[in-house]
């Protein structure tokens, strides 16, 4: 085929570049951001200040992507970690117990991650980026009903012109307007929206002295209703520290060391203020806030042949997840894969690709509102089933702390390498039915002695 455009420079535009740069002669990236070159956050990128997380699922996808590209962060300065062994969590009141599991993973900051994928975009020759441009509008074939291009508009100049191209996809990110450009071709596009109203508050620190943690990773999950409060800290390349703090539901954000401190304080366990009294600040406090998380169904509408939607453009996640990378770089290998297998595609790929795209998104989207409706104050539309779900899913988490295997379990779903079915196994479902049998029986005792 001959031409493709990527709306968006993106982590998630970068990979659908490099999956669709095998099947098609030129692939133009329309990037409206300004030409980037360091190790150091986007403009235009706000949440490229906090700490991500690139689940197992998406490191084995960008692999296959771009052959050797871990090894190249690693020799960058790249954090290898042992996922049960390394992470130390707490959640639902309980530590996990930690082990040396069979998950091997690497983490880095976002900035140096998106920095080594845009030094291997470079060098691909088919690939070319249009910098300070912006997509104003889709061009469609109505007779057809089939993308044809896209009209831009040059940031720098204000010039708008005409691109042609074979297919569309949409890579620009959680503002993406493709729901509105397919409106104003009366395409109607169902949003399914969680209003989370999440904050995060980071800074990134150095420890005092050379007394390095046992652990890469500390994470305390919020546990509503009980513990709406959540804390993340991240070892990254450099010998940095992020810190992380998270609250839901308009919980007010820390913008000074004072309240940093503050809310350490508010957490169920005093680690992280530990923590907080071991390290220096070497950066600002940055806030970042996400009103709600929306999963956009492209999957059931009717598109026009040739437009795909990847990232966070599909579907925006809960960010204290962390799925959001992982599940781009699923989609673009799913990308790579279609269009590597027929030389001349299904006249309904399109359809095909977003059920595809679909699937990838059920788990995590499904993961992520599960536990966010267990807050009282979040809202939108709950599935029916949703308080079996919590209760269920709530079991498991208690059950991982105390069990390794179904620890590990746990962490195969977590990490989009296992279906949510793994977490049905009997073993799963008769460490809870003994559990439940335990704590009535000790009621019941407790019952019989008053």
């Amino acid at each position: 085929m001959e031409k493709a455009i990527v709306i968006g420079g993106s982590i998630a535009g970068k990979l659908a570049a490099k999956a669709l740069s095998h099947s098609f002669r030129q692939v133009i990236i329309l990037e409206a951001g300004e030409k980037w070159e360091e190790k150091a956050p986007r403009k235009r990128v706000p949440q490229s200040y906090h700490p991500h997380v690139l689940l197992k699922g998406g490191e084995e996808a960008i692999e296959k992507l771009f052959p050797h590209f871990f090894n190249q962060l690693i020799e960058d300065g790249s954090i290898i970690n042992n996922f049960t062994r390394d992470l130390k969590w707490h959640h639902f009141g309980s530590w996990k117990k930690r082990f040396s599991g069979e998950l091997e993973m690497i983490q880095q900051s976002r900035p140096m991650l998106e920095w080594h994928l845009q030094h291997r975009i470079d060098q691909i020759p088919n690939i070319t980026t249009d910098y300070e441009t912006k997509v104003e509008q889709l061009l469609l074939d109505h007779q057809c009903n089939k993308i044809s291009g896209v009209r831009v508009r040059s940031l720098k100049t204000g010039r708008e012109k005409e691109i042609l191209a074979n297919v569309v996809i949409d890579a620009s990110g959680f503002g993406s307007k493709s729901v509105e450009w397919l409106k104003s071709y009366d395409i109607e596009v169902k949003e399914e929206k969680v209003w989370i109203k999440l904050f995060y508050a980071t800074r990134f620190f150095r420890l005092k002295n050379q007394n390095r943690p046992d652990w890469c990773n500390l994470l305390i999950s919020p546990s509503f209703p009980e513990n709406p409060y959540g804390a993340y800290i991240q070892m990254i390349e450099g010998n940095r520290f992020s810190i992380t703090f998270s609250g839901y539901a308009n919980e007010s954000a820390p913008r000074t060391t004072e309240e940093f401190f503050s809310y350490a304080q508010k957490l169920p366990v005093p680690d992280v203020l530990h923590f907080l009294e071991q390290v220096e600040p070497i950066s600002e406090i940055k806030i970042h806030t996400i009103p709600y998380q929306v999963r956009r169904r492209f999957d059931l509408a009717t598109l026009p042949e040739g437009f795909l939607v990847v990232g966070d453009a599909h579907c925006r996640f809960d960010p204290v997840f962390g799925q959001g990378i992982s599940v781009a770089a699923m989609e673009a290998l799913e990308l790579q894969r279609y269009f590597g297998n027929f030389a001349y595609p299904n006249k309904r790929f399109t359809k095909i690709l977003h059920k595809r795209f679909s699937t990838f998104i059920a788990t995590p989207w499904d993961m992520a509102i599960t536990e966010a409706f267990r807050h009282p104050d979040i809202t939108g539309e709950k599935p029916f089933i949703q308080p079996i779900k919590q209760w269920y899913s709530k079991k498991v988490y208690q059950l991982s702390a105390s069990d390794p295997e179904i620890y590990l379990k746990l962490v195969r779903v977590m990490n989009l390498i296992r279906p949510p079915l793994h977490l049905f196994h009997p073993k799963v479902g008769f460490g809870i039915l003994t559990n439940w049998k335990k704590r009535t029986n000790s009621k019941k005792s407790a019952r019989s002695e008053n």
